[in-house]
């Protein structure tokens, strides 16, 4: 035969488990919530946040397309779209357009 905690009976044991898990969820998602509008950082897939971009020399790599790359003029809300010439695409690391022959597929990163 079953015993429940304290000898209650098993609506009121239940409803004190249910309780705690609800908690437990509130808490976990007040944790997300937290971490998640914490980060102020830069989407990699779209155009630049120019308003926390500190170097405005940097460029910026389209993820979707290789032939284009963003800019953040100083002084400016929006970046730049830029379009490299036929042919080339976008390189971070050299920070310049190269010939599709060298042009190679790096995974993304943020600064």
């Amino acid at each position: 035969m079953l015993q429940w905690p304290n000898n209650c009976n098993i609506s009121i044991w239940l409803l004190d488990k249910m309780h705690q898990a609800t908690l437990f969820v509130c808490l976990l998602l007040g944790l997300f919530v937290t971490f998640a509008s914490a980060y102020n950082g830069q989407d990699i897939y779209a155009e630049p946040n120019c308003a926390i971009v500190e170097d405005h020399a940097r460029k910026f790599r389209d993820i979707s397309d290789p032939t284009h790359y963003w800019v953040c003029p100083e002084g400016q809300e929006k970046a730049d779209y830029i379009q490299c010439p036929d042919n080339y695409a976008f390189m971070e690391p050299q920070q310049e357009c190269v010939v599709w022959e060298e042009w190679k597929w790096l995974e993304p990163y943020t600064k």
